[in-house]
């Protein structure tokens, strides 16, 4: 499952008043400051402030991340949104009760394809390289059918590889004519030589990425419990809002990645990663019609009976209440009504 990280040394602070009696939760997580919140709340004491005694566990691929969850070895991991309707869409008891980060992910080419590839209806007969089921791969093969490009029948080549270090070094090889890569690789992009093409938020607004996924047994047997675990996320939240510099420092312990590139995809002017809380059901039922649309998933499940917003409304409603001047509780409060 990975190596059991070690936690800051920072005190943590009292536990909030009416927290649940300490309780041991197994985390997942994979490398990247798209995780942040998790980190955050971990080496700021949030989870202890709820009464959660957090254990993370790092994974390298989202489908080892949810047979950990599906044996019982986690509670709960955030591993993109294409695993986890997957395998709901197969029948595993997996609900959604939150969020993690959306955007993130971009397509690059060479500088000089660069006015050429900035539109998505010029990439008939392209090669394209992918991660299989990642975000990127199944909104960017949704958009070319958008466009009138069927990848299916040949009419633009996927080419399936294992990471976006692979993708990216296939187009820097002239393999490929372009690549689909995520965070921490878009900040890295322009230094590596290539250029970004599009964004994944071009292709899809407010697109849905990792979220919260837990079985629906747990989530049954102490929905009070994981109420607590929101709000420890949300409480990351502000914190990630509020204090730029130590996020990335807290970030950094966790991905191995020169702090710059860490700055500048969380919170560079441009940077489209947007690290929330929130589930996004719409975004989430969207993404699993694309899903259905592109051939990935076959299932006539109703995915919104997977898709749980009362933990989450709940604990930010609390945390409202007890702070009703923060001002990051209140912007949550707002997008959750457009999003939910």
């Amino acid at each position: 499952m990975g190596s059991l990280l070690c936690t800051g040394c920072s005190a943590p602070s009292k536990p909030t008043e009416g927290a649940v009696q300490s309780t041991q939760m197994n985390i997942g997580y994979l490398a990247s400051p798209e995780h942040l919140l998790y980190f955050v709340a971990k080496e700021k004491g949030f989870f202890e402030e709820e009464g959660i005694d957090a254990k993370l566990y790092q994974f390298t691929n989202s489908a080892e991340g949810l047979n950990a969850t599906l044996s019982g070895k986690l509670d709960v991991g955030s591993f993109g949104v294409s695993a986890p309707l997957a395998f709901t869409a197969k029948g595993a008891d997996i609900v959604v009760i939150g969020g993690q980060n959306s955007g993130a992910c971009a397509l690059v080419c060479n500088p000089g394809r660069y006015e050429e590839l900035k539109d998505i209806r010029n990439y008939a007969g392209k090669k394209i390289a992918s991660v299989r089921l990642s975000t990127a791969d199944v909104i960017f093969r949704g958009a070319l059918i958008d466009a009138g490009i069927d990848w299916r029948k040949g009419e633009a080549q996927i080419i399936e590889m294992e990471s976006p270090a692979s993708t990216m070094e296939a187009l820097k090889k002239g393999r490929v004519d372009a690549a689909l890569i995520w965070s921490p690789y878009v900040a890295m992009a322009e230094d590596q030589g290539v250029k970004i093409a599009m964004h994944i938020t071009d292709l899809f607004d407010n697109n849905v990425c990792c979220r919260q996924a837990v079985m629906g047994s747990e989530l049954k047997e102490n929905p009070e419990r994981w109420r607590h675990f929101m709000a420890a996320l949300i409480k990351a939240y502000d914190f990630y809002q509020t204090h730029h510099e130590e996020t990335i420092d807290i970030t950094e312990k966790y991905v191995k990645v020169d702090k710059k590139y860490l700055r500048k995809e969380t919170y560079a002017d441009d940077a489209t990663m947007i690290c929330s809380p929130d589930p996004l059901k719409k975004s989430t039922q969207r993404y699993w019609n694309i899903m259905k649309d592109t051939g990935f998933i076959h299932s006539d499940i109703a995915i919104k009976d997977h898709i749980d917003t009362s933990i989450y409304k709940a604990a930010l409603a609390r945390l409202l209440q007890e702070n009703p001047d923060n001002e990051s509780y209140k912007k949550l409060t707002a997008e959750f009504a457009l999003n939910n």
